[in-house]
């Protein structure tokens, strides 16, 4: 019987119980490449079983030494891409976590079912001994919401807060994430404090919803929180593929293009990033801390 090695790491924190958590698990060689040996009904099960907010399956490819094919999955859902996992399992590479993998420098490139190939790296700051990771992501433009619809969705938002919540502006992701949606409150909104009865979210017909605002706080450039219930998800702790949308946005907003900003996610188990929006490249930078948790192995 088959034994496969996994490591569970933090993404997007230094702490045991913070950040997101993601089951990096290692595959053999060839595994994900086409024609696919390992069955994704095998993956959906395996990641039912451990029940981790999402599985990342490694597998080196045949084509490059330096090239691992990915999949991601969060029980039956799966995602093209997700950014916290992928963050998590640089951290894993970089760090040797799982040797059966191989031994990587300190870039790594992972490659989805898509094809898509995502630039990855580990990053030891000057005058600092903390290793931070970093993850290269398509820059999503926003289409802003006609104002009869941004009323409607504030509407929504009230409802689910149990109070009228100042809606500044409603935009969705352009084309084939048009599912997202990043709603701005007013800076007087506390988005850390608020109760949200996430069924609620249902209503604005929308997978993914992203609330944000900018903070007094001098050190951090804005907050958000995302919420998912359609898709299963009541509050995502830590997502990287919503500020995919919220960088560009704040970046333009804010006048800082091509400009490293700290943000966070202020979900309950909360997240710190380190983010630019790379113009010229049409990339969002996300980098950040991941803390391992936990390793061990399973037989299927």
């Amino acid at each position: 019987m088959p034994t496969f090695p996994y490591v569970i790491i933090n993404a997007f924190t230094r702490t045991s119980f913070g950040g997101n958590p993601a089951m990096i698990i290692a595959l053999p060689p060839n595994s994900l490449s086409q024609p696919q040996t390992f069955s994704e009904e095998t993956m959906i099960k395996i990641s039912l079983a451990f029940a981790q907010p999402m599985s990342i399956f490694l597998s080196p490819s045949p084509d490059d030494s330096t090239l691992l094919d990915v999949r991601f999955y969060n029980g039956t859902v799966a995602p093209v891409i997700c950014g916290h996992a992928m963050l998590a399992a640089v951290q894993a590479l970089c760090t040797n976590a799982l040797p059966s993998l191989g031994q990587l420098g300190p870039e790594v490139k992972l490659r989805t079912k898509a094809g898509t190939i995502i630039s990855a790296c580990c990053v030891t700051e000057s005058g600092s001994e903390e290793e931070k990771y970093e993850i290269a992501l398509s820059a999503i433009p926003v289409v802003t919401i006609p104002d009869v619809e941004t009323d409607r969705i504030a509407s929504v938002v009230s409802e689910a807060a149990g109070r009228n919540v100042q809606v500044e502006y409603a935009a969705k992701g352009e084309s084939n994430v048009g599912d997202y949606l990043m709603i701005v409150v007013g800076p007087d909104e506390n988005i850390a404090d608020m109760k949200l009865d996430t069924d609620v979210l249902r209503k604005t017909s929308y997978t993914v919803n992203i609330i944000t605002n900018v903070t007094p706080d001098a050190d951090q450039v804005f907050v958000s929180r995302m919420f998912a219930p359609v898709a299963g998800v009541p509050e995502d702790h830590v997502c990287g593929s919503a500020h995919t949308l919220l960088v560009p946005y704040w970046a333009t907003r804010l006048g800082k293009k091509n400009q490293e900003m700290y943000v966070r996610q202020v979900s309950p188990r909360g997240g710190e990033l380190w983010v630019v929006w790379d113009q010229d490249k049409s990339l969002v930078r996300l980098k950040g801390h991941a803390k391992a948790f936990g390793k061990g192995d399973f037989t299927i």
